[in-house]
C-alpha cells in the first residue's frame, strides 16, 4: 500500500449508543406501581372532597330546614297574638273590663250625623 504523506487513515465510527446506569434501566423495565398508587391516591382524595362537599350539603340542607320551621313558628305565634288583639279589642270584652274596673256605661248610644 502506497502512503501519502499528511493523509492519515480514515476511521469510521458509528453512532454511540447511550448508556444508562442501571437504576433507570430498572425503572424503565419495572411494574406501573408509582403510577397506580398515584392513580389511587387522586381518586381517594377525589373522593374525600367528594364526601366532605356532601356532608356540607346535607348540613346547610339541615339548617334550611331548621330555618323554615322557625319561620313557621314565628307566623303561628303572630296569627295567633292578631286573634288575641282582634278579641281584646272587640266591644264587648271593651265593656266587660271596664265594668269589671269599675266604669259605669253612659246608657243610650248618642249618634252624631255628619254635616
Amino acid at each position: 500500500m502506497t502512503a501519502y504523506q499528511g493523509v492519515r487513515p480514515r476511521q469510521v465510527s458509528l453512532p454511540r449508543r447511550r448508556r444508562l446506569s442501571a437504576p433507570v434501566r430498572a425503572g424503565r423495565r419495572a411494574h406501573p406501581v408509582g403510577r397506580m398508587l398515584a392513580a389511587v391516591l387522586m381518586t381517594l382524595l377525589l373522593g374525600l372532597l367528594y364526601l366532605g362537599q356532601t356532608i356540607n350539603l346535607a348540613a346547610t340542607n339541615y339548617q334550611v330546614d331548621q330555618l323554615l320551621t322557625e319561620r313557621d313558628d314565628l307566623a303561628r305565634q303572630i296569627h295567633t297574638l292578631e286573634t288575641t288583639m282582634l278579641r281584646w279589642g272587640a266591644e264587648p270584652m271593651v265593656l266587660d273590663r271596664a265594668q269589671q274596673a269599675g266604669f259605669d256605661s253612659l246608657g243610650t248610644k248618642v249618634r252624631i250625623t255628619a254635616r
